[in-house]
């Protein structure tokens, strides 16, 4: 299973990414602040937002073996089966 979430603007150090009792909890924060100089006026602007996801999660994951990448405003989480969970085959005798 893979979970992409886009992000633009927001740095790495800004996301925190915690899975408890099957249920991953992604929360990121972004403080933006811009600046504008003229000769006539000087303008000052900081904009703040934070958002909180959380998504329950299959028991058949492998929780050890979950990893998350983030590049160009988008954090894909990646989150595999566990080996014990996808199914055997049984024979027949």
């Amino acid at each position: 299973m893979i979970l992409n979430a886009e992000l633009p603007g927001v740095p790495k150090e800004k996301i925190d990414i915690e899975l408890v009792n099957n249920q991953l909890r992604i929360h990121a924060e972004k403080e933006e602040e811009k600046e504008t100089t003229n000769k006539k006026y000087h303008f000052s602007e900081i904009s703040y937002g934070s958002f909180t996801r959380t998504y329950n999660l299959p028991r058949t994951v492998n929780s050890q073996s979950i990893k998350a990448d983030y590049k160009e405003g988008v954090l894909t989480v990646t989150i595999p089966k566990s080996e014990e969970n996808k199914g055997k085959k049984i024979r027949i005798e």
